[in-house]
């Protein structure tokens, strides 16, 4: 009798652990099944950010407007142009496969897909985005979503047990484009700053900017070939180095500065010239060139352009480079110090460094150059048409 009471209890307790077990058995898959649809919406998430990013970083690209170049601003096509870079770049990028639609938001709707404004401070993540000016405009936002207004929500597995059948998702980015240069930082060994070691005055800058001191529109550049022709394209240009003739003006260039040793050598313009400015220059430098608070440097340099060089500029004509700008240069010869307070984009058109000074010249026009080394400042604006590429604010 007492065999048969064990035996009943044993089999009740093994009854229980297998409807225990069962449950147990329930729940993990439960826990299972949900992990797999967190990451499936976490790897959705994931790609629309991808999709958001890469749409925001090319439409805000093509917010470099070539008419500023010749005084008269109008982003009518390069709003257009990032508008479209925007829709095609976050189709390039699937999430769960499927290539996201985004609306082009003509109307630039603030709550759109695609919004287009000015950003005075990048950095500051409060700040609300402008629409008054269209001719500054700096900056896209790309929202790319997966819901059941647009795209359609994400399919999930599991959660259908419970009737969850899909989710939404949803990612936002913004780039802009960012000037306000105040320096130079070469990262890595193999790039350089894009910066000649040529430097001039800032008042014939602004001569040439607002027109009173040009020698003209005698060159003009062909993007497509990346050549430089006789004829007109509305950039006035002037000369660099001053001769004398049709292209004399005011003495705006002296010579060369000194980037990196006090010392430098021709073979050193030459390779700047030619590469651009390398870390190892910017260590004389403490690692980087930059205005001070004051919002100046001091540059040693040479009076006088070697004719030796005329023809590494030459190698260069046609391709965006950047100059130092300076206010002034106690000094002469060997003992020049550029007082720089300032950076300017710039294209060099014509080189003629041989026979008589008064035929001598370096004919450059303004110009836009995109730089990934360069250091920003939101406080002031210190440069002219320098950009550090496209890059993600928020």
């Amino acid at each position: 009798m007492s065999a048969h009471c064990t035996g009943a209890a044993g089999d009740k307790r093994r009854g229980v652990i297998v409807v225990l077990t069962a449950v147990f058995l329930a729940v993990l898959l439960g826990f299972v099944a949900f992990a797999i649809d967190v990451g499936v919406l976490c790897l959705a998430r994931g790609e629309a950010q991808n999709s958001a990013d890469a749409a925001a970083l090319a439409a805000a690209m093509e917010l470099l407007d070539d008419d500023q170049l010749s005084g008269v601003p109008d982003m009518t096509d390069e709003i257009a142009s990032a508008r479209l870079n925007a829709v095609e770049y976050a189709a390039r990028n699937a999430v769960r496969h499927a290539a996201p639609v985004v609306d082009a938001n003509e109307s630039n709707d603030p709550n759109g897909d695609v919004v287009i404004g000015y950003l005075a401070n990048p950095s500051d993540q409060s700040e609300t985005m402008s629409f008054a000016d269209p001719n500054q405009f700096n900056a896209v936002q790309v929202r790319v979503r997966r819901t059941a207004e647009q795209n359609g929500p994400v399919g999930l597995f599991f959660a259908r047990i419970w009737g969850i059948d899909s989710a939404d998702v949803t990612a936002q980015a913004t780039a802009a484009v960012l000037d306000g240069v105040v320096g130079f930082r070469v990262p890595h060994p193999s790039t350089a700053a894009q910066l000649l070691p040529l430097a001039l005055h800032v008042d014939v800058w602004n001569q040439l900017l607002d027109g009173t001191q040009t020698t003209g529109d005698q060159y003009r550049y062909e993007p497509e070939t990346v050549e430089v022709r006789s004829g007109s394209d509305g950039i006035a240009e002037l000369n660099l180095y001053p001769g004398a003739g049709p292209t004399q003006l005011p003495a705006g260039n002296l010579g060369t500065v000194d980037i990196g040793s006090p010392g430098n050598s021709t073979a050193d313009l030459s390779r700047q010239i030619l590469e651009g400015v390398s870390a190892d220059d910017l260590a004389y430098h403490g690692g980087e060139l930059r205005l001070g608070d004051d919002g100046t440097l001091t540059l040693n340099g040479d009076t006088g352009l070697s004719a030796s060089i005329g023809s590494d500029l030459e190698a260069i004509i046609g391709v965006p480079r950047i100059i130092p700008l300076f206010d002034g240069v106690p000094g002469v010869g060997n003992t020049a110090m550029f007082h720089i307070v300032g950076f300017a984009g710039i294209r060099i058109m014509d080189v003629r460094l041989t026979g008589a000074m008064d035929s001598k010249y370096v004919i450059i026009q303004p110009a836009f150059v995109v730089d990934d080394t360069v250091i920003t400042s939101d406080d002031e604006t210190r440069s002219y048409f320098i950009y550090s590429g496209a890059t993600l604010v928020r």
